[in-house]
C-alpha cells in the first residue's frame, strides 16, 4: 500500500491593533463584534449579508480577556437589525475567511445598528480540521477486531445467497400474478353471497334474528362492493407493473447480488489491510501534532491501493499481516 501526504504550513501570528469608535468618511457606520477565536481573519476582509458585500472589515484587536475585537465598517444605507448573529466562515476550502452578518428575526424590522454599536452574538463557522480531528478520533476508537467482525458479517449475509433471492423474487411475482387472474372469481362470490342471503331472510322464520343480523352483515359488503372491486382492480395493475419491472431487471438484479458477494468475500480475505490501515492513521494523527507543537498546520493525505496505483506497473508486494500496536 503507497500512502501520499501534503503538507501545508500556514503561516502563524497574532497582530495587536488599537480600535477606536469614530464616523467614517463617505456615510459608512462602524459596530464591532468581539470573538473567543477569529483564525487567520484579516483586516479589509469583507461582511456580507445574504451572500451580498455590504461592508469591510476594519481593525482586529485583542481584549484583555484574550479575546479579538473586530471592528466592522458597513455601507451608508445597509440597514441590519441588532437582533443579528455575526458569524466568522470561510469562502472555500482555502479561501480567505470573511464576517457574515445574520438577522436571527425579521431583518426588515428594527431596531438597527447605529454607529458605536456592538453585534453581541457571536460565533464562528465549524472549519474543515476541527471536522476531521474528530473523525479521526471516531476512527481510532474502531479496533481492528470491530472492522474484521462486520467485514465477515457482510459477507456471510450476501456470501452465495443470489438463487435464494432470485427465488424469493420469483415466488412474489407469482403471488401477485395469480390474485391479478383471481378478481372476476372474487367479484362473483360477493354477488352470490349476497343473493343467497337475501333469500334465506325472506325464507325461513326460525332463523330470523340470525338472518336478520346476516342480512345486515351482506348489505354492508353489497354496499361496499365497488371499493372492493377498485381495490381488487388497482392490486391487478400493481402486479402487471411489478411483473413487467422484475422481468426487466431480473438478470441486472441477480448479477449485482453475486458482484456484492464477490466484493465483499474479497475484502474478507483482506481484513489485514483494512486493520494495518485503520492502527497507521490513529497512529499518524498522535504523532504529527508533536512534530508542530504550538503551531497550526494543514494535512492532506491521499491513501492509494497498490494494485490501483499506476506507478507500480503490478508490483505490489504481498498482503502484510496486522501490525500489533505498541
Amino acid at each position: 500500500m503507497t500512502r501520499t501526504w501534503r503538507v501545508l504550513a500556514v503561516l502563524p501570528g497574532v497582530a495587536v491593533l488599537s480600535a477606536t469608535l469614530s464616523a467614517c468618511a463617505g456615510g459608512a457606520y462602524k459596530v464591532t463584534a468581539t470573538f473567543d477565536d477569529v483564525g487567520d481573519l484579516q483586516s479589509r476582509g469583507g461582511v456580507q449579508v445574504a451572500d451580498v458585500r455590504v461592508g469591510q472589515i476594519g481593525r482586529i484587536s485583542l481584549t484583555p480577556d484574550f479575546k479579538a475585537k473586530v471592528t466592522i465598517s458597513l455601507n451608508k444605507g445597509v440597514q441590519i437589525p441588532k437582533d443579528s448573529q455575526a458569524l466568522v466562515r470561510t469562502t472555500s476550502l482555502l479561501g480567505e475567511k470573511f464576517i457574515e452578518l445574520r438577522p436571527k428575526g425579521d431583518p426588515t424590522k428594527g431596531p438597527f445598528l447605529h454607529n458605536g454599536d456592538q453585534v453581541a452574538d457571536t460565533a464562528q463557522a465549524p472549519e474543515l480540521e476541527f471536522v476531521a480531528e474528530q473523525a479521526v478520533t471516531v476512527l481510532g476508537a474502531v479496533t481492528a477486531g470491530d472492522v474484521a467482525s462486520l467485514v465477515d458479517t457482510g459477507a456471510a449475509g450476501f456470501g452465495g445467497r443470489g438463487p435464494e433471492l432470485k427465488s424469493l423474487i420469483s415466488d412474489l411475482a407469482d403471488i401477485s400474478s395469480t390474485l391479478a387472474q383471481r378478481t372476476k372469481t372474487i367479484q362473483s362470490l360477493i354477488d352470490g353471497l349476497d343473493r343467497t342471503s337475501a333469500t334465506l331472510a325472506a325464507g325461513s322464520g326460525d332463523i330470523g334474528t340470525l338472518l336478520d343480523n346476516l342480512a345486515q352483515t351482506t348489505k354492508i359488503l353489497a354496499d361496499n362492493r365497488q371499493r372492493a372491486i377498485n381495490a381488487l382492480d388497482k392490486l391487478d395493475a400493481l402486479a402487471k407493473s411489478q411483473n413487467a419491472v422484475l422481468d426487466t431487471y431480473r438478470t441486472n438484479i441477480d448479477q449485482q447480488i453475486k458482484q456484492v458477494s464477490a466484493i465483499v468475500a474479497v475484502v474478507a480475505q483482506n481484513t489485514g489491510e483494512v486493520s494495518n490501515l485503520v492502527d497507521w492513521l490513529d497512529r499518524f494523527f498522535t504523532n504529527l501534532p508533536k512534530a508542530i507543537p504550538g503551531d497550526f498546520t494543514q494535512v492532506y493525505m491521499w491513501a492509494i491501493p497498490c494494485a490501483q496505483d499506476p506507478r507500480e506497473n503490478g508490483n505490489c508486494p504481498p498482503p502484510a499481516p496486522p501490525v500489533p500496536l505498541p
